[in-house]
């Protein structure tokens, strides 16, 4: 396996960390920095909150379909133009979100935002499983997860801000400059790992991505790995209600709560990082795998009473941390055997991931009677789930 673009010194790889994570913040930004500005864009346009939450449903389909879109393309054209392409609808859309005039404009142009963010998802994982191995790949991911962990603590923070001096306009101002900071700063420190391969066929698509689901070892990690996304987009869905509703906690200590469970998943992917320089992916995977299970167990005991708020809050940060670990491992490990289609590998990975999620959390929203039942239930599953997935059919490479 040749790793041409490899960093030599440890400066040049921090530099490639902090621009392929910042990149990578993209679609955690677009997601979440909005949030608070909810009440302002239905209040703006005098439409009912629904409506402006269909803004964020949108984005989520964008950023589902968008990789598969990705894939191909970037196995033909190379890694850096299809990035630049995907910034340039990003950065245009954003531009375009500050002139709405109706709320059906924003609905469709988030889309256009997700479809430009997802290149920014995709690009980054392919780069990564050009460059290095798969143990090395899971460390790079468990530093990357320093960043993608911030990224939703500080969005919804910094849009509170920044609503708190300008309008909402002003976060889509925001973004807009950070796409073309991450434009400019890919021009600069992104190598070419592969360049564009004219064999490579946009048309054969579905073919390819057939091919990449016959690999058992793709399947397995994603699917795991989907589960404890969709885990993790559950939680986020329903949180505010479970907080704020039924704790009766206050927004300033629900967003304190967000914060630790952030900061529990970014520790434990950088310890994580740490573990793999001794012990294989594989087997580490396999018994941190263990900890949502239990964790899930436990969940469905405390769902089943009348859930009390330390316990459920210990179990659901147990659950999150997990996901620090997890997430690097399975997606290093899917994306291993993988080297002839990196792009549409890591579109297909990301997509199946995005798609689970977004089924868990729409459950939630489906499922809600006014308990921490549907909660319980769906985060349970995943991670009892990831971990059956992996046990049953995982095979050592």
């Amino acid at each position: 396996m040749t790793h041409n673009h490899r960093p030599q010194t440890q400066k040049a790889f921090l530099l490639l960390i902090l621009v392929l994570g910042s990149v990578t913040a993209i679609g955690p930004l677009t997601i979440d920095m909005y949030l608070p500005a909810f009440s302002a864009i239905a209040k703006n346009f005098a439409a009912p909150e629904n409506l402006v939450q269909l803004s964020l449903t949108t984005c989520f389909v964008g950023l589902a379909l968008g990789q598969l879109f990705y894939g191909p393309i970037i196995d033909r054209f190379g890694k850096k133009l299809p990035l630049f392409v995907g910034l340039g609808i990003f950065v245009t859309s954003s531009i375009a979100c500050c002139f709405v005039e109706n709320i059906n404009q924003l609905i469709v142009l988030r889309f256009f935002q997700a479809l430009g963010a997802c290149a920014c998802l995709v690009i980054p994982r392919a780069i990564v499983r050009d460059i290095f191995t798969p143990q090395e790949s899971a460390r790079v991911f468990s530093h990357l997860m320093l960043v993608i962990g911030l990224a939703p603590i500080l969005a919804p923070m910094l849009g509170s801000f920044v609503l708190v001096f300008y309008s909402w306009k002003a976060i889509f101002i925001f973004l807009t400059a950070f796409g073309i900071l991450c434009l400019w700063l890919c021009h600069v420190a992104i190598p070419q790992t592969k360049g564009p391969n004219p064999q490579e066929k946009i048309s054969g698509a579905l073919k390819k991505y057939l091919e990449i689901l016959q690999d058992r070892n793709f399947v397995v990690c994603a699917v795991s790995g989907g589960f404890m996304m969709a885990g993790l987009f559950s939680y986020i869905t329903a949180s505010p209600f479970a907080y704020l509703d039924f704790f009766g906690l206050s927004a300033k200590r629900y967003s304190l709560l967000f914060a630790i469970n952030s900061v529990g998943f970014v520790v434990v992917s950088q310890i994580n990082a740490q573990l793999l320089k001794k012990i294989s992916i594989e087997k580490l995977l396999g018994k941190v795998l263990f900890v949502p299970a239990f964790a899930g167990i436990a969940l469905i005991f405390i769902g089943l009473n009348e859930p009390t708020f330390w316990p459920f809050t210990l179990v659901i940060f147990i659950f999150l941390a997990s996901i620090g670990a997890i997430s690097p491992s399975a997606t290093a490990l899917a994306l291993s055997g993988q080297s002839k289609h990196s792009g549409s590998a890591s579109a297909l990975l990301g997509t199946i991931q995005f798609t689970f999620a977004t089924i868990a959390s729409l459950l939630i929203s489906k499922l809600h009677d006014g308990s921490l039942t549907s909660m319980t239930l769906v985060i349970s599953t995943c991670g009892i789930l990831a971990c059956m997935v992996y046990k049953l059919f995982h095979r050592k490479i």
